[in-house]
């Protein structure tokens, strides 16, 4: 056994050794760990530099982070103090991004590059060099490519059950959906509302609870639009089937053609307009003692949406106008406006208001209707 002395003598003489020797001194196990690491850390520094960018932008600033696109002439990055940082293109002096990337240009081709490279605000496509801006989707969806469709749309409800001194019910649901490709665009909007009033009443000495509806309405609108050469312009025609039992409409139909243009169309407004001749029917209840009518007039149409709230939030509008092209009397206008917020697992609430003026209602009837609502639905 080697005494306990002759131990600590050998490890002293082994730590206190010239330094130009002291890498054949250390233990096999120490090396094994420090290569190792040396591997590792190399690999993470790669993964690292792979997964971010260095944009340098005209006026001298430099900023790191990961692209996550490129659309509307911006090029957006997440970065330690932005997860959704958006760069006008034209603002890029140099950019790295070391990732295989798509890109569909601004003349419908789409093509692959190993990475993104920029150099002097100029794209390095395959070797040849292009001004950034002519990028119009970095990543594209499959419909952007001309494949398929992309569906979108929300479905909501209000309901509300009052009970007590006052004893209301409300009933309101809603579908939009919107399928939209490179060559069209098919709309289908859907409304139903009842509403119905419990008012107590002496009957003979009795208190009878009398049932009064307070409302009762529908319609469904559905659309058709065909993008031009120039996809902001597109061809449409639409028909609706509507009615209002208290306005005495029992069914109004309208339908015909119109041309469209797409106002604005970026993320932070989208504005479509609408301008076209419809034929419309109206029939009328028995209680409204008023004959049917039908006249050929003028319909417009104004969609828009907007994220200026940030986030997944969206304001939005919609309106609708009708008009006789030989009585302006007949004359119909139709406003929703609304904030929707998102909740959890694709939920989302709104508050919304409907302001809509009716020229051609059965007499007797109010011609403006307001409602204000706070509904529950969901987005895709």
């Amino acid at each position: 056994m080697v005494p306990r002395s002759s131990s600590i003598r050998s490890l002293s003489s082994r730590l206190y050794v010239n330094t130009s020797d002291w890498v054949a001194l250390l233990p096999v196990e120490f090396i094994v760990v420090l290569i190792t690491t040396l591997i590792v850390s190399q690999s993470v520094n790669a993964e690292q530099t792979a997964g971010s960018a260095t944009i340098h932008l005209v006026d001298g600033s430099v900023i790191v982070g990961a692209v996550t696109g490129i659309r509307d002439d911006h090029i957006r990055i997440d970065t330690a103090f932005s997860d959704d940082l958006a760069i006008d293109v034209t603002l890029v002096e140099r950019l790295q991004w070391l990732e295989q990337t798509e890109l569909l240009m601004d003349d419908s081709r789409v093509v692959v590059v190993p990475a993104l490279v920029v150099t002097e605000g100029n794209l390095d496509l395959n070797g040849q060099s292009i001004p950034l801006e002519t990028v119009d989707v970095m990543n594209p969806a499959a419909w952007e490519e001309g494949k398929g469709y992309h569906w979108t749309g929300d479905a909501s409800t209000a309901i509300a059950f009052n009970r007590g001194n006052t004893e209301t019910d409300e009933f309101d649901v809603k579908l939009n959906t919107v399928l939209t490709s490179k060559r069209d665009r098919f709309t289908i909007n859907s409304h139903y509302e009842r509403d119905d009033a419990y008012n107590r009443i002496n009957v003979d000495g009795r208190v009878v609870r009398q049932k009064v509806m307070t409302a009762n309405n529908w319609k469904v609108l559905g659309k058709y639009d065909f993008f031009l050469s120039d996809p902001r312009n597109y061809l449409g025609t639409n028909i609706s089937l509507e009615a209002d039992a208290l306005a005495g409409v029992d069914l109004r139909t309208y339908a015909g053609p119109y041309f469209g243009r797409k106002l604005f169309d970026t993320d932070l407004l989208k504005l479509d307009g609408e301008l076209g001749i419809t034929y419309v029917l109206t029939d009328y209840a028995d209680f409204a003692a008023q004959d049917d009518n039908d006249y050929t007039g003028f319909n417009w149409n104004l969609t828009a949406e907007s994220n200026v709230l940030g986030g997944d939030s969206r304001l939005y509008w919609r309106h609708v106008g009708i008009v006789d092209a030989s009585d302006t009397d007949q004359l119909i206008l139709k406003n929703t406006f609304g904030a929707a917020f998102p909740l959890l697992y694709g939920l989302e609430g709104a508050a919304e208001v409907t302001i809509n003026y009716d020229g051609t209602a059965a007499e007797g009837s109010e011609e403006l209707d307001q409602v204000y609502r706070l509904r529950l639905g969901y987005g895709w």
